[in-house]
Order: structure tokens, then sequence, then C-alpha cells
């Protein structure tokens, strides 16, 4: 079939030229797109007969694009790619609820997100939120997750966004406190701990490293020896009550802090190794859901370091 020159090339034709220049092979683009190496051929051979130049040069290495077919191939991909955002929003905006699937830790999800969440559903009361609180790093597709907020280090993943700058430092509860000797304040008390530390840098050994010589730091050991907890969250209650000290990150007890429930009992304080960076899947990037919660997320978290 020709196509006439008022008439835009059919959708088939433009994901045959990019299918092809990007496997640089008739072959294994039919394979992508599912359809017969002669089909993949027809539709080139249209979208070039519509343009009236050639998009690809054939010889015995392969199949490469030509200047021109370079000069078109980003704005196609493009093309094709907001097409496919613009069909994927008006097919998941048919259902009757907007569906927003958070996943994040269980540090995070206690101590920061579920306190406010309440604010952004009295909002958006339209969006179906549900929140998954986990360790493992998201897998958006296969979880069906929209947002993740995880800790990641300097070399973050493509497309994510910090969130936080947070530093490692030890506190304790006010009457505690007002206890602590001038010296070896650190030995006064217990050092808490909890069971998912692991999965973060809130490590006491870690951190009295940084802080001092390593030669004159105590044996790793002599860190392990306080109570453990299940949770943080559980850690942290045995903290304010006066059980001994908790390793934490500012993120997570600022409103502790900023109530006189917590006091940072030390001067030392380190940058953390992690931060908590907000992650979106590809798909969904562009959604008025997504977009809703990463703005109301940075609002929060900009009146938090604030206040």
């Amino acid at each position: 079939m020709l196509i006439a020159p008022g008439q835009i090339p059919p959708f088939q034709t433009l994901r045959a030229f990019v299918a092809v220049a990007r496997a640089k092979s008739f072959t294994k683009a039919a394979d992508v797109l599912g359809v017969t190496q002669t089909a993949v051929s027809h539709q080139i051979a249209q979208l070039e007969g519509w343009i009236g130049a050639p998009l690809f040069s054939r010889d015995r290495t392969g199949v490469l694009p030509t200047r021109l077919g370079n000069e078109l191939l980003p704005d196609v991909s493009s093309l094709l790619e907001n097409l496919s955002d613009v069909l994927g929003r008006a097919r998941r905006g048919s259902s009757a609820s907007r569906r927003l699937r958070v996943s994040t830790s269980p540090e995070f999800s206690s101590q920061w997100l579920a306190p406010r969440l309440q604010q952004f559903c009295a909002a958006h009361p339209d969006i179906d939120l549900s929140v998954t609180v986990e360790y493992r790093r998201t897998r958006f597709a296969a979880d069906e997750v929209d947002v993740a907020i995880w800790l990641a280090g300097p070399v973050a993943e493509h497309g994510a966004e910090p969130l936080t700058n947070d530093e490692e430092f030890v506190v304790c509860a006010p009457i505690l406190d007002r206890t602590l000797p001038e010296k070896d304040g650190l030995a006064a008390a217990p050092l808490l701990r909890y069971a998912g530390a692991r999965h973060t840098v809130l490590d006491w050994g870690r951190w009295h490293g940084q802080m001092y010589d390593r030669l004159q730091a105590a044996p790793v050991e002599d860190f392990d020896s306080g109570p453990c907890y299940p949770t943080f969250a559980e850690m942290l209650e045995a903290c304010r009550g006066g059980e001994g000290f908790a390793l934490v990150r500012s993120s997570l007890v600022a409103s502790d802090l900023r109530a006189g429930h917590l006091v940072r009992c030390f001067s030392e304080s380190t940058v953390s190794d992690l931060q908590y960076q907000l992650v979106v899947s590809p798909e969904r990037r562009r959604d008025a859901e997504v977009l809703a919660f990463r703005t109301w997320l940075f609002a929060e978290m900009s009146a938090a370091h604030n206040s």
C-alpha cells in the first residue's frame, strides 16, 4: 500500500524503523516485533517511499541507518514513547479508581511516611493508595509498584531523586542525658540495636570507627552486647524510655527531637553513606497520581528540614 504525501505513515512502519535501527538487522527486528522479515522489509520500503529517501544502507556487514535515518531516529523513538505513555494513562484513567502503589523500608515507613500519609489521602481522596513495607529492592513491573523510596549510595539508579541528606548520630532520652558523665559517656548505658540494622548503615562498630581513631576504637564485639529489638520503631520506643542509646539517621528522629522525646547526647556525627531516594516506575513517571505524590513528598521533606 502506498502512503499518500499528505498522510502520516502507519504506526507499524515507524515501529519497524525504530526496531531495525536499534537491532541493525531486519531479522532481529522481525523477532522483536513478532512478524516476518518480509513484513519488516515491506514496512521499511513503505516508509522510505513516503519520505522519498533511503533510511538504511545494506551491505555484507549488516544494516545501518543512513545520515537521514540517524537524524530521524531520536524524534521517532520519542514520538512512540510519548504515544505509549498517553495511551497508557488513558487506559489506567478509564478505571473508576486511581491507584498508586508505594514501596519503602520499615524504618522510613514507621518514622516518616506513616505519620504523614493521612494528609496526602485527605488532599487526594480519589487516589487509592497502598504502601508495601520491605527491605527488598522493588521490581516495578513484577511487583506492580509505582513509586519506591529506598536507601542508595552516591551513585544511585538512573532517574532516582535524592530525598535526604541524613547524618548519623547518637540519641537518648532526656532523663538519661542529664545523668551522663563528662567522659566516656557512651559506656554509661546500653547500646540499643534492632534486627533490621543489617539492611542499613546504622552499625555501632562502623560508626564508632569513623568517629575515632580505628586503632584506639573498642573491638566491634563490644558494640553487640546491648538489647536487640525486632524493629527500629521498638528500639526507638525503648530509647525514649531511657533504656539506652540509639544510633539513628536524622530524618527518622526529627519529630522526636523537636518534641523533646529524644536528644542528641554527643556532638559526634557523620553524613550517612546511604540516603533515601525516590524512584518511579518508568511507565508511570508522567501519571497524575505519581506527580501528585512526588510534589507532596518533596514539600513535606522541605517543611521537615526547615522546621
